[in-house]
């Protein structure tokens, strides 16, 4: 038995032979009504409102359970609860009428009285070091050394009811307000789906609301083009007309001319002859002049419809885009107090995610794709992480470019070699990677961006122009074909004989090496900058919020934000799927890495970076800083 003046501390069980003994049958004991529990529980389950008797199931007899025993953890019927009170070894058991139990699936009926540890053996000790229900086998292997083990039959009678009714009492309000939480939880996730509702509702009003605007607008700018049809026929149809009656009057007059002479020739005079035909060859020059004349300046009108394909893209993209919101609530004090908060992290949210299935080649595009969740280590080997980048060399584009020279964008043309674009004038450099033996290209149009697409062939986005190409063969830049996607080309890169161009509003476009549309996509926000990473996946960057878009190879689309990214500008993917990302107004570089996982990794002389371009073979990143007055390049170490 337990000792009173030590808390309850369990006598050796050397010393007690009875004790040893109690215990061994008890594991026998609790074995087979363990056994017999189970079989218990799954015949139960086969009764939908009917508690069968536990007692007279284990003798194959189905009678309604009457009673519950807390002790056993049984169901009894009334012969078997009156049996179960005169028994010797249950006699102290407390019974309760099943009917007073408001549900068969209520905490009171499902708690285990068997021992985590050992599910063949019934808990009955305490212990009061680690405020844990043990066993006989605990105590004798675990919880050898712990002071203040009681029996568990001993705490409770040791307790004036007064106490225990105190101590129920106190269990029972928190059982209240816990379940008041819930509560209030539950009212708030229904006020959710209430707003949800609401919000659908408007939405698809909306919806339809935008979509009879839309057909009102056009049918409005239909009219103003029939109307504008209508006059520029008519003013054709005027011009022409005017003239085909000139010609009319004058053929006419040819026709008399014609009549009077044949009359003449058959019964005129001589000298009335003779004065006819000098008559007929002073008119004639003058009929040949109007001949000539309508012939030397006849051009034939035709009535042209140019269609605005970069604001009917715009427009065709979508009406407008459905999002989720995640709105931070202010924590309640229930909250507050029965939740423990979770260690997060800040740097990166991580979206939701939609498949977007390819049309067929004629007609398909992407668009209007939701926040997905990033996972990108699906779609490339592991690699390991990039430690740091260490700077390799550093100029200023005043001292190595010229005066004044700012440039916006750049690209390797081989490990020691470089291009870059000028951003106030028509030329594009050339030059090592210390800034000298510089060579400058004049242009007919401003350089928006660079990229290499081979080790001989670098391509220019020019803007209306298209893309031109460029040779580069031997370090040395010779422009040569222009290629003309359609729309203002701004934003260039290459990837697998492939070239990826932002090619008008809200457009990026994939070509092959002879210009030939592959794909195109339609994007949320017209891109500002995009890379493009070896395992097939465009990344872009845009004007509208600080966020990395992205789709992969198979059409799966992601967005990517930090809150220690503002202003995302400049992308470059390296050789292991890892993707660059300058911050432009937070003054940092960010990588998105192939795992999914993101980070900043420089922001130390980091200021209003521009544009990103990264080198295989050298494993260097250029970073065109401090708005384009200062090129920076970057060893990437392992």
């Amino acid at each position: 038995m337990a000792s009173r003046g030590n808390m309850g501390r369990v006598q050796s069980f050397e010393s007690t032979g009875a004790s040893l003994l109690f215990a061994r049958l008890t594991v026998v004991y609790n074995s087979n009504r363990k056994h017999d529990f189970l079989h218990f529980q799954m015949e139960k389950e086969k009764k939908v409102n009917i508690e069968i008797c536990a007692a007279c199931l284990r003798d194959n007899d189905n009678v309604e359970a009457k009673h519950w025993c807390c002790d056993c953890a049984e169901a009894l019927c009334e012969d078997c609860g009156k049996v179960h009170k005169k028994s010797r070894f249950t006699t102290s058991h407390k019974l309760i009428r099943l009917r007073d139990v408001k549900n068969t699936k209520s905490f009171l009926m499902a708690t285990s009285f068997l021992c985590d540890l050992h599910s063949d053996l019934r808990v009955t000790f305490y212990c009061n070091r680690h405020d844990q229900l043990i066993c006989q086998t605990c105590l004798l292997q675990t919880h050898k050394d712990c002071k203040y083990i009681t029996a568990i039959d001993q705490l409770m009678p040791d307790r004036p009811r007064s106490s225990s009714n105190d101590h129920f009492d106190v269990l029972q309000k928190q059982a209240l307000k816990l379940a008041d939480s819930l509560n209030q939880l539950i009212n708030t996730r229904k006020d959710n789906l209430a707003n949800l509702d609401q919000q659908n509702k408007t939405i698809q009003e909306t919806i339809k609301k935008t979509k009879s605007e839309i057909i009102d607008h056009l049918t409005k700018l239909e009219e103003e083009l029939l109307n504008s049809l209508s006059v520029k026929y008519d003013s054709c149809v005027e011009q022409i007309d005017d003239e085909i009656s000139q010609l009319q009057h004058n053929k006419d007059l040819m026709s008399i001319h014609d009549s009077d002479i044949e009359l003449m020739r058959k019964n005129g005079s001589e000298p009335y002859k003779f004065t006819i035909v000098k008559k007929f060859e002073q008119t004639k020059p003058r009929t040949e002049d109007i001949i000539s004349n309508f012939r030397d300046r006849y051009k034939p009108l035709e009535i042209d419809f140019t269609k605005n394909e970069e604001q009917l893209a715009s427009l065709y993209n979508a009406m407008g885009w459905v999002d989720i919101k995640v709105i931070n609530r202010v924590k309640s004090a229930f909250t507050e107090k029965t939740t423990s908060p979770r260690p997060t992290s800040k740097q990166w949210e991580s979206p939701t995610e939609s498949k977007i299935v390819p049309r067929p080649v004629s007609t398909r595009s992407v668009s209007n794709f939701k926040e997905s969740e990033l996972s990108l280590i699906k779609l490339v080997p592991q690699t390991p992480s990039i430690t740091q980048l260490v700077l390799y060399k550093k100029f200023p584009t005043s001292s190595s470019l010229g005066e004044n020279i700012t440039v916006s964008r750049g690209c390797f043309i081989s490990g020691k070699h470089m291009l870059l674009c000028d951003a106030q004038n028509r030329f594009i450099f050339v030059c090592n990677l210390y800034g000298s033996m510089t060579e400058k290209i004049p242009l007919l149009y401003f350089p928006h961006d660079v990229a290499l697409f081979d080790r001989n062939t670098a391509v220019v986005a020019a803007g209306e122009r298209g893309i031109q190409v460029f040779d580069i063969t031997d370090s040395e830049c010779r422009p040569d074909r222009f290629i003309r996607p359609g729309g203002k080309c701004t934003a260039i890169s290459c990837i697998d004989d492939q070239i990826i161009v932002r090619s008008g509003h809200c457009k990026i476009s994939i070509l092959d090496r002879a210009g030939i549309s592959i794909f195109k996509i339609n994007t949320k926000y017209d891109p500002l900058l995009l890379s493009a990473g070896i395992n097939g996946s465009i990344y872009w960057t845009s004007n509208n919020g600080d966020e990395v878009q992205c789709i992969a190879r198979e059409r799966s689309q992601f967005i990517c934000r930090s809150e220690t990214l503002v202003g995302p500008s400049g992308l470059a993917t390296d050789g292991a799927g890892h993707v660059f990302v300058a911050g432009y107004e937070s003054g940092n570089i960010h990588r998105l890495s192939n795992r999914g996982t993101k980070s900043m990794v420089l922001d130390e002389g980091i200021h209003h970076p521009w544009g990103l371009a990264f080198d295989q073979d050298s494993q260097r990143l250029m970073i065109i800083n401090d708005d384009g007055v200062s090129i920076d390049i970057y060893t990437v170490c392992k």
